[in-house]
């Protein structure tokens, strides 16, 4: 095998990108005071989101997963409530349907690596009451046929857009399809505030009750303390905000580079045998949070054997979400049907490195290392 030597590299699969004013904004806050759950920049942050996302209100919390809980219990979902959803996906949404008391029906997925729609119907039941679509890795799910599967059994519908900010169906933005969508800003994400995470929604009520179930479910005024619901501290800081305001003001760059990271990957990569690209459908933007391949037999070795030799190089690599049904904490959960689509891509799959600041030069070196892994192999 062909040794190969390039320059002194240390590629993380991902790190965050600040722009321009991320700091300028942040002292300000700063300055200004205003440190905690309140001020100017959260404010701005939300309604400047929900203009990019083309949504009536934007609510800022904590994190995805507190998003994903207080959505499922704004909605009033509760005991024994089925939620359908993909059985491949981080585990944040099953915790979140868990944490309500809710009971996850898992589908498997189509070759969009998102939920198989051909297979939803099949799973309702009587006890259905919501289907919670989650986006892997910046390709959305085909999401009118869903709608309508949801219009047809009074189903409410629930979007995680975490890994899919700015994607497409049909020429329209995820996350107004259903009745309420969550997003991330963890450090990976597209655009981020260290943790963080918004609620989009176009209903007025549902955005009354986020706001106050988030901040405590505190009473007005003199009666503050007088709580009428169950609420949470979900709240993200001013700080946070003054962060992620100056990230959405680049989130435009944010994307384009992703897929320009993801086209010079496909290009440098095109032919070699056992690589297979992620999808990417005529009616989808794919936003290519992460650029993940599968390493199938063809390639010649093991997905393993390949990292190692990466990460020998000093290049990271990830391997892809272990599915629902293959999950140690859900063993004692009744999971009907079988995966196979699911399965396969959790075995075969990975995530190179795509952060916004990786240079096309980093980029041809990781594919020469698998170019030259997989010619060596058949030498």
């Amino acid at each position: 095998m062909q040794s190969y030597q390039p320059q002194t590299i240390n590629i993380p699969v991902c790190k965050p990108y600040l722009w321009e004013n991320e700091i300028r904004y942040v002292n300000e806050a700063l300055h200004e005071g205003w440190i905690s759950s309140k001020g100017r920049f959260i404010n701005d942050f939300e309604n400047k989101f929900a203009s990019f996302c083309k949504s009536r209100y934007a609510v800022t919390v904590s994190n995805a997963t507190n998003a994903l809980h207080l959505a499922i219990d704004v909605l009033g979902l509760g005991d024994g409530d089925e939620i359908i959803i993909p059985d491949f996906t981080m585990m944040a949404p099953v915790f979140a349907i868990l944490q309500n008391r809710c009971i996850p029906v898992f589908v498997d997925i189509d070759e969009t690596w998102n939920m198989d729609v051909d297979q939803i119907e099949s799973k309702v039941s009587k006890k259905t009451k919501a289907i919670m679509v989650v986006h892997n890795y910046g390709h959305p799910a085909y999401m009118p046929a869903i709608k309508r599967i949801c219009d047809k059994h009074g189903l409410l519908l629930i979007e995680d857009c975490s890994e899919a900010i700015g994607a497409e169906v049909d020429g329209e933005f995820i996350g107004n399809w259903g009745n309420i969508s969550c997003y991330s800003f963890y450090a990976n994400k597209i655009i981020t505030t260290g943790e963080g995470g918004m609620i989009t929604t176009n209903d007025p009520k549902i955005f009354e009750l986020v706001k106050s179930k988030k901040n405590m479910a505190f009473g007005t005024e003199q009666f503050r303390f007088e709580h009428t619901a169950v609420g949470y501290n979900y709240r993200m800081t001013n700080i946070q905000a003054a962060i992620g305001l100056g990230q959405l003001e680049y989130v435009d760059h944010a994307i384009e580079k992703k897929i320009q990271i993801a086209n010079l990957y496909m290009r440098y990569l095109n032919g070699v045998p056992g690589v297979v690209f992620p999808p990417n459908k005529p009616w989808a933007k794919n936003v290519y949070w992460v650029f993940g391949i599968l390493v199938t037999e063809e390639f010649g070795c093991s997905m393993a054997y390949l990292q190692s030799i990466l990460s020998a190089q000093g290049i990271e690599t990830r391997n892809f979400f272990t599915p629902a049904h293959k999950q140690p904490f859900l063993k004692g959960l009744a999971i009907k049907g079988e995966f196979p689509n699911s399965t396969f891509i959790h075995l075969h799959g990975l995530y190179l490195p795509s952060f916004v600041a990786l240079k096309d030069s980093e980029i041809e070196d990781i594919c020469n290392i698998i170019k030259d892994t997989q010619q060596g192999l058949n030498r």
